[in-house]
């Protein structure tokens, strides 16, 4: 099974719909996806309406924590934002949610950075599709936090989808908290062509409506 699990729609600062992510993701040949809006559950849960037999939806939402940004995978409801790191990773496991720490060592970004390495996390993002450069090598610093390792494009729009993927077999939460996960990426040039493809494209539809 092939999945990004890092993917914003139009409930949060995404340009496509929930509608728009399922269907591309079918069409590019993935089997499941997980829409992680900002501090925003909703979108997530609309997607969540067209999973099926051959697609998989895994709700979830990237949290904004005091320290830094906390992706939570098999949650169904939202946890508040700017509580501390330590707190919402036991809020989601309470719910009964993985937490996965978003690109921790982004030079721009807010990461939870060495928190890796003192809270109990499921996994750490290593490949992020919207990360060029990092303060720490996220990959060393998860082994040696012991923790699995995966992979999302962060995707912004439907182009950047698929970039960055993960390879599951079975319940793909219960595979990432074993760390059975093999990242797929299309390569660090192609992921930056991509993202100054989105970013492009987003300057000339504001200024589309402006004109």
């Amino acid at each position: 099974m092939r999945l990004d699990i890092h993917v914003h729609s139009n409930y949060s600062d995404g340009i496509p719909t929930p509608e728009e992510i399922v269907e591309y993701c079918k069409s590019i040949g993935l089997n499941g996806v997980a829409i992680t809006d900002h501090d925003c559950i909703e979108g997530s849960l609309q997607a969540c309406k067209l999973a099926s037999k051959d697609f998989t939806v895994i709700p979830g939402v990237e949290i904004s924590a005091k320290e830094g940004h906390i992706l939570a995978l098999g949650i169904r409801e939202l946890i508040e934002e700017d509580l501390s790191a330590e707190e919402t990773v036991r809020r989601i496991h309470e719910l009964g949610g993985i937490a996965i720490a978003a690109h921790p060592y982004d030079r721009y970004r807010r990461g939870v950075g060495d928190l890796i390495l003192k809270i109990p996390f499921d996994a750490v993002e290593v490949l992020n599709g919207h990360t060029f450069t990092n303060t720490k090598n996220p990959e060393k610093i998860a082994l040696q936090a012991k923790l699995p390792k995966v992979g999302g494009t962060d995707a912004h729009a439907l182009g950047e989808i698929g970039n960055v993927s993960i390879v599951v077999e079975g319940n793909p939460l219960e595979a990432i908290k074993k760390g059975q996960v093999e990242i797929k990426s299309i390569g660090k040039g192609r992921l930056a062509c991509s993202h100054a493809k989105t970013l492009f494209g987003r300057v000339a539809a504001g200024i589309r409506k402006r004109i």
